[in-house]
């Protein structure tokens, strides 16, 4: 007996699906039910009819998207596919900061000096005058002597304001003029030494008192020993090391670099910046690494390295001899740089494993003359200005 279509029926055949399994839809299943209610009963309302045959939105795209749901693809222009792009293969390094913080407070500038000589001068216009019977007595050798200093000092009590009396008619005028030194911490020093009368105690070389006490230049500063951890006591200073050269025409500016040496195995960053700290610069430093996370990175590209450094590339070449566990050839080299301090010891290059020729204790100033402009864009916000 052939199928007999009744109106208000949509009848589907059933899809095949790929795998041969035939599916039947909701709206297809309604559908087939309706007609088969009609045939065992024509007497079913128009109402009835148009309730069953309700299409079902949401689990009809739902069942639709499941079953002919198609492999995502890219494709070009023309509408073929295209194959995944191939990623750099990329050497992950560790590098380490290692910093020496200032061990005195920076040089004063003019306007500084200018300004905190104003304000002691100032305090002295407010308070009381010095009760000098208090501390010394009349007729004392004390009193005598302290008497004589107060007539130098222009009739003040206070030894680091210079000539300058507040009880004058002079006294409102208590800023320095142009080239009075009376606020340099140098000068005030030097009048403080010789007014407590050890300026023999604190003389340097020939009795000069110029040249006693405890200096802000070092001896490493006028020698310009960059290999010193005692110069530029009032700056920050970086441990940068200078790598054996790989070609002959490379510049130098490319050998001076941070510590640095290549993640293997298991090792993280942390772990790895100790060891190349120990292998390149030796065990005799005492430092502390100030976290578990780089403070900055810097990108190479070694696949352009040959273009750089010449026709010839060996650097370029020997430099992507270093290869991943997979032992496949890299052409991108990250370095992740880990922040450190040092306590004690200093650098020693003798011994080392890394082809490290040559070590400095340089400051920020200093590192960008002899780094490349390149290198020096990555890690000049790593550095301190002080």
């Amino acid at each position: 007996m052939g199928q007999t279509s009744h109106p208000g029926t949509m009848t589907q055949p059933p899809s095949n699906h790929s795998d041969g399994i035939m599916v039947w839809y909701p709206l297809q299943i309604a559908n087939e039910c309706i007609a088969k209610v009609t045939l065992r009963e024509p007497h079913v309302c128009l109402s009835c009819r148009n309730t069953l045959s309700k299409r079902n939105y949401a689990s009809t795209a739902t069942a639709q998207a499941t079953v002919e749901a198609s492999p995502i693809s890219q494709l070009s222009g023309d509408g073929t596919a295209v194959s995944p792009v191939e990623q750099p293969r990329i050497l992950i390094k560790a590098g380490v900061v290692v910093s020496r913080p200032p061990l005195i407070t920076p040089d004063p500038q003019p306007f500084e000096t200018a300004y905190y000589l104003y304000q002691r001068r100032l305090n002295e216009r407010l308070v009381l005058p010095f009760t000098q019977y208090f501390y010394y007595r009349r007729g004392t050798p004390a009193f005598d002597n302290w008497r004589s200093r107060r007539q130098q000092r222009a009739g003040t009590a206070t030894r680091d304001i210079g000539k300058y009396n507040p009880y004058t008619k002079e006294g409102w005028n208590d800023e320095a003029v142009l080239g009075d030194d009376s606020g340099e911490p140098r000068k005030i020093v030097e009048q403080l030494i010789e007014e407590e009368g050890r300026a023999d105690e604190f003389a340097g070389e020939g009795g000069d008192v110029k040249l006693g006490g405890l200096r802000r230049a070092t001896e490493a500063d006028a020698k310009d020993d960059k290999q010193s951890l005692e110069r530029a006591l009032s700056r920050t200073l970086y441990l940068l090391v200078k790598n054996k050269p790989q070609a002959k025409d490379e510049p130098e500016k490319t050998l001076w670099r941070f510590p640095s040496g290549i993640v293997e195995g298991k090792e993280g960053l942390k772990e790895t910046a100790e060891r190349v700290l120990g292998s390149s610069c030796g065990v005799n430093m005492n430092t502390w690494f100030v976290g578990n996370h780089p403070v900055g990175h810097y990108t190479r590209d070694l696949a352009n390295l040959k273009t750089i450094l010449g026709s010839k590339g060996d650097a370029a070449k020997d430099t992507k001899k270093e290869v991943t566990e997979s032992n496949e050839e890299v052409e991108v080299e990250k370095t992740f740089f880990m922040k450190a301090r040092i306590f004690s010891g200093q650098a020693d290059v003798q011994y080392n494993k890394n082809d490290v020729e040559d070590f400095r204790w340089l400051t920020k100033q200093e590192i960008e003359k002899v780094v490349s402009p390149s290198y020096w864009s990555r890690i000049k916000n790593m550095l301190v200005e002080q």
